[in-house]
């Protein structure tokens, strides 16, 4: 399944680290180095497999434990109201 970062948030990488703006809700939220490349996959329209990718290449983890991690991130992030499945 593919996702799709919500209209209306603003991100921006400052000193390594990726921070989240939802201006609506009056909310700022900072990502940790494994999330911001999540986060900025998603931005960038790649599909879950290819972040997954990035993420063994970038932190040399097994390809199911990279699969999870962005599963997990990515679930989380939808019940935050900040990512929205692609129809």
């Amino acid at each position: 399944m593919a996702y799709k970062i919500k209209k209306g948030l603003a991100f921006r990488r400052i000193a390594g680290e990726v921070y989240i703006v939802d201006a609506a809700r009056c909310e700022m939220r900072e990502l940790n180095g494994t999330a911001s490349l999540i986060w900025e996959g998603l931005a960038a329209g790649r599909p879950v497999a290819a972040i997954a990718a990035g993420l063994m290449a970038e932190f040399e983890v097994p390809e199911r434990t990279a699969l999870a991690d962005v599963a997990g991130f990515v679930k989380d992030l939808a019940a935050a109201g900040l990512v929205e499945a692609v129809k």
